[in-house]
């Protein structure tokens, strides 16, 4: 629950303490005044005859029936909660890491392939969420800008093939930069990039570039390590066959840089995951960030709140009901006065005897 006027909701507590303060003073004014013009409270006559209980349980009602008050103009506001519509509104960018060196075959039938297996089960189960993909090797294209059709993403990934791209290499960080300027250029708020890779960056500095991006502009950076860390050859083609080799005539092994990947995780104020077999990072991802940062997202939303205000001004009417029927005010106890007859009347008596 929040209020629509929280600086009022603060304030309540505060504002109780002087009225009760202030009940306790006029209540203390009104003895004195009794005792200056009555005699004191110890005369008989000064006693209206109300009942201190009564009393008691009147300031107590008038205080809570102020609080309820107070409560109602600040206007309570409740969340209503909705499963389904947490999700929906909070965006965020994969990054794809197509280099050659995801044609590896150290996880089955590649890393790109298991890639984007599990990236097409994740599409499946997604409602509400807006995505879009970047891909990355030497240099880094938003193939597919942020949107709700799933469908639409999963066509675009059956035609990106990690051969048919002309910039060797893998640049991290030039993903990262081009999901900042996208989300800054666009102004979105919310700024959640996914980095699936082996961890591998031949060019730039990731982690300065994920800690420049989190710090200066919110962007959150997870990361998903795909690969094995024994690795494997990099094959030429997408066939499997034949390995690349370098400069030197070796041929080149590509394997899972796990540490890269949790400090650049850490750098952008994100998380660490595996992608496994079945595509179990994804979930976690889901369920252990972009689930509650959708949540917090939708909680900042005022229109997914409801007006509860009738609750506690409901309260406040009921409260003045019963001090109403109360009567502390109005309902005397009976108690005998001392009769100045009897007295007077053996006094003369005594002076007719006489």
């Amino acid at each position: 629950m929040r209020f629509s006027y929280p600086y009022l909701a603060a304030a309540i507590p505060l504002i109780l303490a002087v009225f009760w303060w202030l009940q306790g003073f006029a209540r203390r004014r009104r003895l004195v005044l009794r005792k200056t013009f009555a005699g004191g409270t110890e005369q008989p006559w000064s006693n209206p005859g109300f009942s201190p209980g009564r009393q008691w349980a009147d300031r107590l009602l008038s205080l809570v029936a102020l609080g309820c008050l107070l409560a109602a103009l600040a206007r309570p506001l409740i969340f209503l909660q909705d499963e389904q519509g947490e999700l929906q509104g909070v965006p965020y960018l994969l990054g794809l890491d197509v280099s050659r060196s995801m044609l590896a075959t150290d996880i089955r039938p590649s890393r790109y392939g298991a890639t984007t297996n599990a990236l097409d089960r994740f599409f499946q189960e997604t409602r509400g969420d807006r995505v879009g993909i970047i891909t990355f090797a030497g240099v880094a294209y938003l193939n597919a800008p942020l949107t709700f059709d799933m469908s639409a993403l999963r066509t675009i990934l059956r035609y990106i093939q990690p051969e048919d791209l002309i910039d060797p290499g893998s640049a991290i960080s030039a993903a990262i930069e081009r999901a900042g300027i996208y989300f800054t250029s666009n102004n979105i708020q919310q700024r959640v990039l996914v980095i699936l890779s082996d961890g591998e960056d031949l060019a730039g500095r990731p982690v300065e570039s994920a800690r420049r991006w989190f710090r200066e502009h919110n962007l959150k950076i997870c990361t998903i390590g795909v690969g094995t860390a024994a690795g494997a050859k990099v094959p030429i083609g997408r066939s499997g066959h034949g390995a690349a080799t370098n400069t030197f005539g070796q041929q080149v092994t590509t394997r899972l840089n796990e540490s890269n990947l949790q400090r650049i995780a850490n750098a952008g104020g994100g998380r660490y995951y595996r992608l496994g077999d079945r595509g179990e990072g994804l979930r976690q991802l889901r369920s252990e960030f972009l689930a509650p940062l959708a949540e917090t997202a939708a909680r900042e939303n005022l229109q997914n709140y409801a007006e509860y205000f009738q609750i506690p001004l409901g309260l406040a009417a009921f409260t003045f009901i019963v001090r109403i029927l109360l009567g502390a005010d109005r309902i005397q106890l009976r108690r005998p006065l001392p009769s100045v007859w009897p007295k007077a009347n053996s006094q003369t008596s005594g002076t007719a005897r006489r």
